[in-house]
């Protein structure tokens, strides 16, 4: 049985083959083996479902579970969840990179860890240019730290099974939607459960450097309320209502302006520290 199942959800990636391909080969080339790979396509209409197929085929530890229809990321997490086999369970998105020893790092430290829920990482901001900028993360987030913004790399975290399972897994209702991982983290915290960010980057996190794509509002409302209902729950409501509006704020500002403010935070002026 394997020790690390790494949960994909995947939707319509058949244009973005070559993505996917890269995720799957990150995986299949970790320095800890002891891994099954479990994708789950959700509902894809442009003939994704059978190229993961294909993949399967490559490696008996790739496993391949689909939907008849689109029922957004959490739905397909969650499916991931109740088929997996792992006591730990690697998150993963279908258009990034996993650093070569990203599991090996990671199983050691929640092995060695036990007072732990989960483990993060920073990661390497990157595009079709290359390695653009770092995403850096506060060591050991306390609740507030939810305040400000998700304190950590989402696709980067690695959690241990049965806490994931002891909160019922991602939400999967519209009221989450978009913010599935903001809701999720909130509630391992409202639970008792910590997690610890490694300050070395392993994750490769595709983002265009010079994009900056405007939230419709209806989905920075979906914010507001997760934050609402996240920040009631971890005690830290009172007092910072501020918080609570800031993605209606945040969309007020005119996206050059975020572009560079964006720009600016991922910034590394030590190019030596994107090589580590």
């Amino acid at each position: 049985m394997p020790q690390v199942s790494v949960i994909m959800p995947v939707y319509n990636m058949a244009r973005e083959s070559n993505f996917l391909q890269a995720a799957v080969d990150s995986i299949k080339r970790q320095t800890y083996q002891d891994w099954e790979l479990l994708i789950c396509d959700d509902g894809s209409t442009d003939g994704t479902l059978q190229m993961l197929r294909s993949l399967a085929r490559t490696d008996a530890r790739i496993r391949v579970l689909y939907g008849l229809k689109n029922r957004k990321a959490g739905w397909a997490r969650n499916a991931c969840i109740r088929a997996a086999k792992g006591r730990y369970l690697a998150v993963m998105d279908a258009d990034d990179l996993a650093d070569s020893k990203r599991l090996a790092i990671q199983v050691e430290f929640l092995d060695r860890h036990p007072e732990y829920a989960f483990v993060g990482s920073s990661a390497r901001m990157m595009d079709s240019r290359g390695i653009w900028g770092l995403r850096s993360v506060e060591e050991q987030p306390d609740a507030k730290a939810f305040l400000y913004t998700l304190p950590f790399v989402h696709p980067s975290i690695m959690l241990r099974a049965q806490a994931v399972r002891a909160v019922h897994g991602y939400g999967q209702t519209p009221d989450v939607y978009r913010v599935e991982d903001y809701e999720f983290l909130m509630r391992l915290y409202a639970h008792g459960y910590r997690g610890y960010n490694l300050q070395m980057p392993l994750l490769y996190y595709r983002e265009d450097a010079c994009a900056y794509q405007r939230r419709r509002y209806r989905y920075r409302i979906i914010e507001c309320r997760v934050r609402y209902r996240g920040f009631r729950s971890l005690g830290i409501l009172r007092g910072n209502m501020r918080y609570v509006i800031k993605p209606l704020a945040a969309g007020l500002i005119p996206a050059r302006l975020m572009r560079m403010v964006r720009a600016k935070r991922f910034a590394v002026r030590d190019k030596n520290k994107l090589q580590k």
